[in-house]
């Protein structure tokens, strides 16, 4: 989850590592710190501040010139509070060793009981100080940096990644990766390393992943690679990044959110344009062979964490509608532990925008192991899941920014639902001039999301400013609808820090009606459908215990307009597609709320962009 940069060249290394932290700041914000060496000092120069980045920055002097090497990180916290004592970069006692860390130390107590029997002073309460004692610990043994931080890795248990820099080796930046993203930049005399691409796209686009259990060690004119276990060396390809730095710019939006919302026409028309040849659904990273498995599948698992768990339940309905295949949905953290049912007949989907979710990561192995096919929908070229699974399909969104996710979202629904449409042709259960239909709709579905953008907006600020001080919001919705209502409450959650929960609207005599009262907000996502009159049914009973009906219905529904106190529009459109339709408002009533709370909008509180620890 945290944020690591590095840099080996000829440039002044803070501003260079405070940029790579500014554009990395979303991955954890709970303190800062850099730390750089250029090989005459004794010391490594080092300055770490709790909180935001803004806090670090004020503390470093505007003049302080280092060119050679250095490293930064900004902090998610796991073990130890967040604090200037736990922040990174953590140091040796001798100040001649400094490591930033992402990921967990599961074997650190032992560890660390172990170095204190040797006289090893411990100045913090995180699991990741233990990586730059045990460095130091085996350097003072042997005199190799390289060999020393290898043996230091082998001794930790658990899933995480490092980066380093030693006194002795004044000119190299140590790096190993497993299961945590770590992505080399290559530049001209110069060389990076990052937690994520968008650190580094201000000066590079050529780019190497480490696999798991390498390590690698950069200067300003080399980057080699080894096996952990060989210590061979290891030959690598450069990927070429497409995205620009620019898309990872607000572009004069207030926050990256909104500016993230505003984008989706765009990301829907970038997946219908790159997937849609002929009214037919074509993937360029799947083979033949591939498209022989995946015809013979019997049934789907489909994997994923948080907003890309939305995608997944909308997804089913999607598969199951136009292809005719089951499909089971699972949170990847309950389907790891939950002995799954797979063989060779079947395929499981792991969705995920950063492809380095660990808990999905987890679920991926497993599949893997009990023989099943595994397909990646992913956004991140490279990405961890992009590289492990059988099957790889892009969503490209671009770069996501904010950590509340959106154009991500919407970017996997047309995925899936442009996927399901494939099945469907592929396995020759769907029907030509339905197959036809939809095609033709997709090709529509960007004009709409615009639509609903523009034509929506003072509507519900105005909502927001009428109920942002309520403590308490209930969302509902059926079939399609039902995953929008939890992602709905998510975004809710997430941003406002308000309580927002997400049910089926047929649960609700259930036991959640009791709730209900004249204080409480309740969206309904209600377009017209074949259940619509059952939703209309639900919007009566809790319209008869006062409740305040706030509906995302169709243009031109008087009926549930006259029902509702606000009543969002989007266009008439089929089932398939109305999920990316309909959460629309849902993203826009959320940012709008917590603006009115005075919330920061980017990086709310407690929250990473990537969660890749367990």
């Amino acid at each position: 989850m945290c944020g690591i940069v590095g840099y080996a060249g000829d440039k002044d290394v803070i501003p260079v590592l405070l940029k790579g932290l500014q554009a990395l700041e979303y991955r954890g914000y709970d303190s800062s710190g850099v730390a750089c060496l250029n090989g005459k000092d004794s010391r490594i120069f080092s300055i770490k501040e709790e909180g935001k980045l803004e806090n670090l920055r004020a503390r470093i002097d505007g003049d302080s010139k280092i060119k050679g090497i250095g490293i930064g990180h900004t902090r998610w916290a796991t073990h130890g509070v967040p604090n200037q004592m736990n922040a990174h970069p953590h140091l040796d006692e001798k100040e001649q060793f400094a490591i930033v860390h992402n990921g967990i130390i599961e074997n650190y107590v032992q560890l660390r009981a172990e170095l204190e029997e040797k006289g090893i002073h411990f100045k913090s309460d995180t699991d990741s100080e233990i990586a730059v004692q045990l460095w130091q610990y085996e350097f003072a043994q042997s005199q190799d940096a390289q060999e020393a931080f290898r043996k230091a890795i082998l001794q930790m248990r658990g899933r995480f990644a490092f980066v380093g820099i030693c006194h002795d080796a004044p000119g190299h930046v140590y790096v190993f990766r497993r299961s945590n993203p770590i992505v080399i930049g290559l530049g001209k005399e110069e060389n990076f390393v990052a937690s994520d691409v968008t650190a580094l796209l201000d000066y590079t686009k050529d780019v190497v992943y480490l696999d798991d259990n390498e390590y690698a060690v950069l200067s300003a004119s080399s980057v080699e690679v080894y096996n952990l276990e060989t210590k061979e060396k290891v030959d690598f390809k450069p990927t070429k990044i497409e995205w620009s730095s620019e898309q990872a710019q607000k572009g004069g939006y207030p926050h990256f959110m909104l500016k993230e919302i505003y984008e989706q026409p765009a990301v829907v028309d970038a997946v219908f344009n790159k997937r849609v040849v002929d009214h037919m659904v074509e993937w360029d990273t799947l083979d033949s062979k591939q498209e022989e498995l995946l015809k013979q599948v019997h049934k789907i698992h489909i994997v994923s964490c948080g907003t890309a768990y939305h995608a997944g339940l909308a997804s089913k309905y999607m598969i199951e509608e136009n292809a005719r295949i089951s499909v089971e949905v699972s949170v990847s953290s309950e389907f790891r532990y939950s002995d799954p049912i797979l063989d060779k007949n079947d395929l499981v989907i792991l969705i995920s925008q950063s492809g380095e979710t660990a808990d999905t990561l987890a679920a991926l192995s497993e599949a893997k192991e009990r023989g099943a096919f595994t397909l990646g929908i992913v956004n991140v070229l490279g990405s961890t899941i992009a590289r492990e699974a059988d099957a790889v399909i892009y969503t490209h969104a671009g770069p996501e920014i904010g950590v509340a996710s959106t154009k991500a979202y919407i970017a996997q629904l047309m995925t899936m639902a442009l996927f399901s449409i494939y099945l469907g042709q592929l396995r020759g259960v769907l029907k030509e001039d339905r197959s036809k239909s939809l095609i033709d709709e997709a090709a529509e579905v960007s004009n709409d999301v615009k639509r609903v953008l523009e034509s929506q907006a003072e509507l519900i600020k105005k909502c927001s400013k009428e109920f942002y001080e309520r403590k308490d919001f209930v969302y509902l919705g059926r079939g399609y609808d039902f995953p929008t209502a939890l992602e709905g409450a998510l975004k809710f959650k997430e941003i406002t820090y308000t309580h927002a929960h997400g049910y089926a609207a047929g649960e609700m005599k259930h036991g959640p009606i009791a709730l209900v009262d004249e204080n409480l907000p309740i969206i309904c996502i209600a377009p017209q459908s074949k259940i619509q009159e059952k939703m209309m049914s639900n919007i009566e009973e809790l319209r008869a215990r006062k409740g305040i009906i706030i509906s995302v219905g169709t243009e031109g529904d008087t009926a549930l307009k006259e029902k509702s106190a606000y009543m969002f529009e989007i266009p008439a459109i089929s089932a398939l597609f109305s999920p990316i339709l309909t959460v629309l408002p849902l993203q826009l009533l959320a940012y709008h709320v917590a603006v009115l709370n005075g919330r920061d909008v980017d990086k709310p509180r407690n929250l990473a962009k990537s969660v890749t620890v367990e």
